[in-house]
Formats: structure tokens, C-alpha cells, sequence
């Protein structure tokens, strides 16, 4: 975020297709502005070095994923990731990764930023082209302040206009909300109707990012109306299952895509392009299905118990419990369990499993929609409980549109509170392991309390918000350390 010269050295990729697979391959460039921005190919590299940045370990590929994990209720830290698990704010190595999450953020914010200023001039793209690009850029920078603003609050808000200076104030959350509302809603009315390549971003992918920030808000009538507007465009349906390992056709290696997935970050085998987070949860000498968990081996840093009240009120006919926990004892005692849900025998290194990591897919915007109708009217509908029960009769191996035996009936949750406390477990359950428990708890207030029962474990005040870092106030004259930094750092 240095001052913008003529000569921009920017990190541009390239999407690739090689055996029916989208990836990304970084080829740094030094590029001239003037020049820049002008065709297609050019276009395409410019929504791909936003994709690029947050796809790196100090973003999504681990260290977002794997905090978001350490502070779930159901899930524990190991070794120098124990201390999120304990909610008492952040040992000195983990405060170096949220300082890396910041700065993976803001790269990212300015890799948006600079084509966002240049791409209204582009001489060789259509206007409709040029604002379908921005459209994509617009939800990629709006997703990076997303989560910027859950986990800092007030921040500095960069954008095109001030991309020059360096020395900003912190912007007041709401003035960060209406960027990531206004970027949302444009890339709704411009991004392509059907994502122009696979892991690019579409109108659906940003109505559903929006609708979760209504909720996050509090303003849960626009996140029903854009959850319904996802739900009846037809585009989506959860993928069926018969048996637990059926679930490696959604979340196992190989997956190109399936017909829920709305926004994912790609990933390949080649060129290391691949998620590092599934090495995470692996331990070198478990198997599934007779193969290693990780071809490169397993840091087992995360970790789960069987007396973990959520793990063990967890239905054993349930398939998806038999597909996200692994029995293994890696030297706690006989009670452990590594979760499975993503794993790749072949990967070759850290980085390198070829996995797709699911940032939205059509089971988050069925309970989302069952959470905001419910709120929306102050007691659960026919409507809210039918998707609720989609996403639960798929997981116990029946159609997901046809009644089944397993169906959660409305006479036994037909209060707010009943209903929402059945669906705060089904979302335990369903998006096991994908790094959105905590941000999910937070959002509905009920983080300490779940925590508290669960594990047992006070949370601290100053757990729910990251420290800046102390590079930004080194470098940003804008920032006042003493005033500036949150509580409790």
C-alpha cells in the first residue's frame, strides 16, 4: 500500500485449465499502468491477484481456518495453537499469524483497489465487461474487509480514492459496513451471472456474502430475501449421500466442483498450488480408506475428544460423524479424534493437497435462510424448519427434498429459542471443520455461553478482537498506539 508510481509491480495470475481443473499460478510482473488493464487477459489477472493473496497461509490456506478452528466449541488446539483454545487473546506466535491475516488482507484490499481505479479506462474491454470485472474485484475487496472488520472493528478503510496515502486513521465499523455493503450490491448488479471460471466469483456468490453480512448486522428481513432469491433461482442442490464416505464427493480430494458450491477457493496438486490447511488436521501415521491422511505427512494441530458434549451427543447414525472424525491417539490418551473432512494421500507437501476450501456453499444459505426467517418473523416457519431439514435428511442419507423419518418436526421447536438452538447444532454438525463455527457463534451472541458449556472455559473480553499489528503503527503515523490498539494488547 505504498504510493502508487508509474511502474507497479503487481502479483498477476494466470487461471489454468489441465484435466477438467481451474487453478492458480502466480507469475509476479512488473507492469505499467498506463499500459495495464486494457484486455481480457490483463482483466482476467487482475481478479486473480486478489484470489492469489488470500489463498496464502497468512490468509485462508491456514492460519484464518485454523484460529477460527482452535476457537470453535468442538475442536482444541495443539502445540503452539493450544493457547486460542484456552479464549484468553493471543500467546506472541499466534499474534505474529493474526499479524499476518492483516497484512494478507490489506494486499489483497490493494490488489482490488488498483485495477478497481484503472479498469473504467480499459481500451479493450466493453463497458459491460469492465463493470463485470470490477463486480468481481468489488466482492473480492468487500470479503477482505468482511473479515477485517469481525475481527479488528474499527480499521482503515483503503479503497481507490485514498490508495496513495499511507498515513490513515481507523474508519468507525459502520463506515466499513457501507463500503462492503455498497461493493456487494454493485458486484450484484455486475458480476456475471454464472462465475466465469470456476473459483471466480458471480452475482449468487455475492447476494449470499451479503445476506450473511445483513445477519451479521441485524438486519435479518434482507438476508431472508437474499436467501430466497439464491434458493429459487434453481442453480443450487445439495449433493446426495448413501453412506459416510459418499461425502468425499463434496469435500474430498479431486472434487472439481459440485451443485452446491457457490464460492470456493480452488486449489491443485501442481505448482504447490494447493491448501495447506488440510496438513493441519492430518497425523502422519493415520489412514482413511488405507491411505495416509496427507501425502507430506500431518502437523495434527488440531484436535478433538470423544468427551467433548457436542462430539459426544453427535447421533452415530449421522453419517456426517463417521466422515469428520478419525479415532486415532496421537499421545493424549485413547480419547482423541482428528477431523477428516479434508485430506489429500497424494498431496506431495504442505501447500499441495487438492482440496477446495468451501467459503460458501448452498447448505451454509439453507440454514442461513431458516436462521433469518425465523428472526425475521420472531418464531420458526414451515419454511425455516423445511431447510433446516433438507440439510439434516441429506446428512442421514435421505433425498434432501423428500420427507424422511429423521424430519425435525415444527410442534417440537415452535419457539425462537427451541428452533435456534437446534439450528446453532445442525450448523455444528454440517460445517464441522470449515473454519466458520466461531465467526457463526459470535454473530448470534451466544459464543461465551456455548463455550462455557461445552469446555468449560471463560471467555475473555479481549478474545474477540484481534491486536493490530505493531508494524501498522510503526509505518502509519495515521495510527496512535496507545489509543488506537484494542483492548486488552
Amino acid at each position: 500500500m505504498n504510493k502508487i508510481t508509474s511502474i507497479i509491480t503487481l502479483t498477476t495470475g494466470i487461471l489454468l485449465f489441465t484435466a477438467c481443473q481451474d487453478w492458480l499460478e502466480e507469475k509476479p510482473k512488473a507492469i505499467a499502468a498506463e499500459t495495464f488493464y486494457n484486455t481480457v487477459a490483463e482483466a482476467d489477472a487482475a481478479v486473480m491477484a486478489p484470489i492469489s493473496r488470500l489463498r496464502e497461509t497468512g490468509g485462508f490456506g491456514r492460519d484464518i481456518h485454523s484460529l477460527m478452528e482452535c476457537f470453535s466449541d468442538y475442536q482444541y488446539g495443539r502445540g503452539s495453537w493450544e493457547d486460542g483454545s484456552k479464549y484468553a487473546g493471543l500467546n506472541p506466535t499466534n499474534r505474529g499469524r493474526t499479524d499476518g491475516i492483516w497484512t494478507t488482507f490489506y494486499r489483497a484490499i490493494r490488489d482490488c483497489n488498483i485495477p478497481i481505479s484503472r479498469l473504467s479506462g480499459a481500451t479493450g474491454l466493453s463497458d459491460t465487461q469492465k463493470s463485470s470485472y470490477i463486480g468481481e474485484l468489488k466482492f473480492l475487496r468487500a470479503l477482505s474487509y468482511y473479515n477485517l472488520v469481525q475481527f479488528w472493528n474499527d480499521i482503515p478503510l483503503r479503497t481507490e480514492e485514498n490508495m496513495s496515502e499511507w498515513d490513515l486513521g481507523k474508519s468507525s465499523a459502520e463506515e466499513v459496513h457501507n463500503l462492503i455493503k455498497t461493493d456487494l450490491e454493485y458486484a450484484i448488479a455486475n458480476a456475471p451471472d454464472v462465475p466465469r471460471l470456476i473459483g471466480t466469483p458471480g452475482k449468487n456468490a455475492a447476494k449470499c456474502l451479503l445476506a450473511e453480512f445483513h445477519a451479521y448486522i441485524g438486519n435479518y428481513s434482507e438476508t431472508e430475501r437474499l436467501t430466497e432469491e439464491v434458493i429459487n433461482s434453481g442453480t443450487y442442490s445439495l449433493v446426495t449421500v448413501t453412506t459416510s464416505r459418499d461425502f468425499a464427493k463434496i469435500f474430498g480430494p479431486d472434487v472439481i466442483n459440485t451443485t452446491e458450491e457457490i464460492f470456493y477457493f480452488k486449489s491443485s496438486r501442481t505448482n504447490n498450488m494447493g491448501w495447506e490447511f488440510p496438513m493441519m488436521c492430518a497425523h502422519p501415521g493415520a489412514t482413511i480408506d488405507g491411505k495416509k491422511m496427507h501425502g507430506g505427512g500431518g502437523w495434527y494441530g488440531l484436535y478433538t475428544t470423544t468427551s467433548n458434549k457436542l462430539i459426544s451427543e453427535w447421533d452415530v447414525k449421522d453419517l456426517r460423524k463417521e466422515y469428520n472424525l478419525l479415532h486415532y491417539d496421537f499421545g493424549l490418551g485413547d480419547n482423541t479424534y482428528l477431523s477428516t473432512k479434508f485430506y489429500d494421500s497424494e498431496a506431495t507437501g504442505a501447500g499441495a493437497a487438492n482440496v477446495s476450501n468451501p467459503l460458501i456453499r448452498y447448505a451454509d444459505i439453507l440454514l442461513l435462510y431458516a436462521e433469518a426467517a425465523t428472526q425475521t418473523a420472531g418464531s420458526p416457519t414451515e419454511e425455516a424448519m423445511e431447510k433446516l431439514n433438507m440439510v439434516h435428511r441429506r446428512a442421514y442419507g435421505y433425498s434432501p427434498t423428500t420427507v424422511s423419518p429423521v424430519d425435525f418436526k415444527l410442534e417440537h421447536y415452535n419457539t425462537k429459542e427451541k428452533f435456534l438452538n437446534l439450528l446453532v447444532q445442525e450448523q455444528a454438525y454440517e460445517n464441522y471443520n470449515e473454519g466458520k463455527r466461531w465467526q457463526f457463534l459470535v454473530r448470534l451472541g451466544i459464543a461465551k455461553e456455548v463455550i462455557k458449556k461445552t469446555k468449560g472455559i471463560d471467555i475473555a473480553d479481549k478474545h474477540f478482537l484481534f491486536p493490530i499489528p505493531t508494524t501498522e503503527f510503526d509505518y502509519n503515523k495515521g495510527l496512535d498506539p496507545i489509543k488506537d490498539q484494542n483492548p486488552g494488547y
